[in-house]
């Protein structure tokens, strides 16, 4: 059977999932080409360095990080050793540059509307999850105006349990020195990533997700603390 013969035997749900198949192709290459340039000048600006990487699962997890800076969605896919799902507020998509890295992502940068429950946004990300993908949530709901560590939402739990997931604590440091919410060009400060050790989440009853929430949020604290 012919190309055409092929393509008008094949069903609407199998011409959808080739045509997405082609883009994640597309929007890996360009992501491997963006992500080059742009890891080579955080490096020259930041020093950045790794530690705990050896605790990342090979299938599917949601990292919980905490969020001081606009840098941090874009620090951490750089630093992953396979190209990460971001779920991140829409903000993102509207800033000069930053906006233009998000688009170039492709599909699996997942833009999160924080008025109200953002349902699309939600099954982007558990379908993520069942790829086998890593998921990063910022699970403070917004970026720390002072650094700090804000108390975290229990959604990113909820989704490692629906996704069958375990939870991983990563710590970013750095980058509220480096780019603050009152500045617009980064100052150059040294970054550090450290990565904690997989929480399984084993339920969705809220004190299940309490406490792995919780979990995540002490071993983050502790990673900022060791500095």
């Amino acid at each position: 059977m012919s190309a055409a013969g092929r393509g008008r035997s094949q069903t609407p749900r199998a011409r959808i999932l080739r045509r997405d198949s082609e883009d994640t192709r597309l929007n890996d290459l360009a992501f491997r080409i963006i992500r080059a340039p742009v890891r080579a000048l955080a490096w020259a600006l930041f020093g950045v360095s790794t530690h705990g990487f050896e605790r990342i699962p090979r299938g599917a997890a949601v990292i919980v990080a905490n969020h001081a800076s606009w840098l941090d969605p874009i620090m951490l896919p750089l630093v992953m050793p396979r190209k990460p799902a971001v779920l991140a507020m829409a903000e993102l998509w509207r800033m000069p540059g930053i906006g233009l890295v998000m688009r170039a992502y492709g599909r699996l940068a997942i833009p999160l509307r924080r008025a109200g429950v953002d349902t699309r946004a939600l099954k982007r990300a558990l379908a993520a999850l069942r790829e086998g993908r890593v998921l990063i949530v910022f699970p403070e709901g917004g970026i720390s105006p002072d650094g700090t560590l804000r108390p975290f939402q229990r959604g990113a739990a909820l989704l490692a349990a629906r996704g069958n997931a375990p939870l991983l604590p990563v710590a970013l440091l750095g980058t509220y020195d480096a780019l603050p919410l009152d500045r617009v060009v980064p100052r150059r400060r040294r970054i550090t990533v450290r990565v904690g050790t997989p929480i399984p989440v084993t339920g969705t009853a809220p004190e299940e997700l309490d406490r792995a929430t919780e979990e995540a949020a002490a071993q983050i604290r502790a990673l900022l603390a060791a500095g």
